[in-house]
């Protein structure tokens, strides 16, 4: 007698409705930190200097102390979790076709992410190093709450090592150079060293926002084949060449790991007390904001010219204010949801979350079209890109909505699971399965 060890993805109906407004609401907000580099300079995505109160450096600011990173954290959290979901199977025979379609999406996803740079010119995508995180994940799979969180604080710690090993050179560079500034300030004349320090971090800094090197980067980014050298160099620089590289790939795996932990704690889930999603949302958005406001001061007093001080707070702390502000915003959403307080926006954001791949990618498209297509590359400054975000934001929460009546998943989740699963999984009807996770019965779903 054969057994069928086939496995299908999770039912449309076997959905823990947190997970999906939680999704819902990183693929949203991640556009807000994507934007500036896809319409302004890709190294410099700052607002014209000197820094000044205006409508460009206020959002900025705003951009920087709320949001800076912590949806990409809030997304690779909630990878994290996924990978138990889909790893989670009610006996030997399909929890091994469960690895087998784990692992394929692992690799689709790096392709997915090729498809992001080559296609869709957006150098900047996560899903490579996802899929390549995925792999790494896979090991922890079936350790102990201990162990992941071991291996979690080790993988955030070892980050900011890596960065700072990197680059010692340019922090003695900035070191010299803020010497040579105080001792003109002082009336002394500053070193051979540090006077040549003083005028290299100078002539960096004219590079990088000189009217002539925006010029040679909207040539580049609005001539087709230029365009994809450019997106191809980039891409390869974070995901291969680059000395921040493995630093980058240390935190996505930290994030998984603790995503994997707040699964199965039920902290994602919505499982745990409205008095306990507020004491997450005070108690990492808090110290978030405090440090995250240390960091902008620092940058701001000094013109958003780096000096050694703001960078060496920038390195130690935007990693802890990072992941305060990502499980404090968890936090904040979940008790929201928790107390009802959302409404038809938690509606809204659930049916982005079940699209959140589509509507990941689908920002690469419309800005590339927008900026690149439409030749509108360079032309708004930093506020009218939030507010062209939300824009964006109305439009695709409109395709989720309207897309969803008639088909169980999105294009790109359709794409995914097909290529996971290694069948082409019918789109447009609903179909029943039996071999859903029993983490995942719709009776768990409830918000109670």
């Amino acid at each position: 007698m054969m057994t069928d060890t086939s496995i299908n993805p999770v039912s449309p109906t076997a959905r823990f409705q947190s997970l999906d407004v939680l999704r819902g609401f990183a693929a949203l907000g991640i556009l807000l930190m994507n934007i500036p580099a896809m319409g302004l300079s890709w190294d410099r995505p700052l607002p014209p200097f000197p820094v000044r109160l205006n409508a460009d450096w206020v959002a900025l600011a705003i951009q920087e102390v709320s949001v800076a990173g912590a949806m990409r954290g809030l997304f690779t959290l909630l990878f994290g979790a996924g990978m138990i979901v889909m790893l989670t199977r009610p006996d030997p025979a399909r929890e091994e076709a469960a690895q087998r379609a784990y692992f394929a999406r692992c690799f689709a996803l790096m392709l997915l992410g090729v498809a992001n740079f080559a296609l869709f010119l957006w150098p900047g995508e996560i899903l490579f190093t996802y899929g390549v995180g995925g792999l790494i994940l896979f090991l922890f799979r079936k350790a102990d709450l201990r162990l992941l969180g071991m291996a979690a604080a080790t993988s955030l710690i070892l980050m900011p090592i890596g960065i700072d090993q990197a680059r010692q050179e340019r922090m003695e560079m900035l070191r010299l150079a803020d010497a040579a500034t105080a001792a003109t300030q002082a009336g002394k004349k500053p070193s051979k060293e540090q006077a040549e320090a003083l005028k290299t971090r100078d002539e960096k800094m004219k590079a990088l926002t000189s009217p002539e090197t925006r010029a040679r980067e909207r040539a580049t980014r609005t001539s087709y084949p230029a365009l994809l050298v450019w997106s191809m160099e980039k891409w390869s620089e974070i995901s291969f060449t680059g000395p921040f590289t493995l630093a980058f790939q240390f935190e996505t795996l930290g994030f998984m790991l603790i995503g994997m932990i707040l699964f199965r704690t039920g902290v994602l889930t919505g499982r745990r007390s409205r008095r306990f999603y507020a004491l997450m949302a005070i108690g990492g958005l808090v110290p978030g904001l405090i440090l995250r406001s240390i960091v902008l001061m620092t940058a701001w007093q000094a013109g958003f010219v780096p000096t050694a001080h703001s960078a060496t707070l920038q390195l130690w702390l935007y990693q802890p204010g990072r992941l305060c502000m990502t499980i404090g915003l968890l936090g904040l959403v979940s008790f929201l949801l928790k107390i009802g307080a959302l409404g038809r926006l938690a509606d809204i954001l659930a049916v982005v979350g079940r699209t959140a791949l589509t509507t990941y990618i689908g920002q690469s498209i419309i800005t590339s079209l927008l900026f690149y297509g439409l030749g509108f590359y360079d032309r708004f400054g930093f506020a009218q890109l939030m507010g062209i975000a939300v824009l964006i934001w109305i439009a695709q929460c409109t395709f989720s909505m309207l897309w969803l009546r008639r088909f169980d998943m999105g294009p790109a989740e359709w794409l995914l699971r097909s290529i996971t699963y290694g069948r082409m999984t019918p789109i447009g009807r609903r179909i029943p399965t039996d071999d859903a996770p029993p983490a995942l019965s719709s009776s768990n779903s409830s918000m109670a």
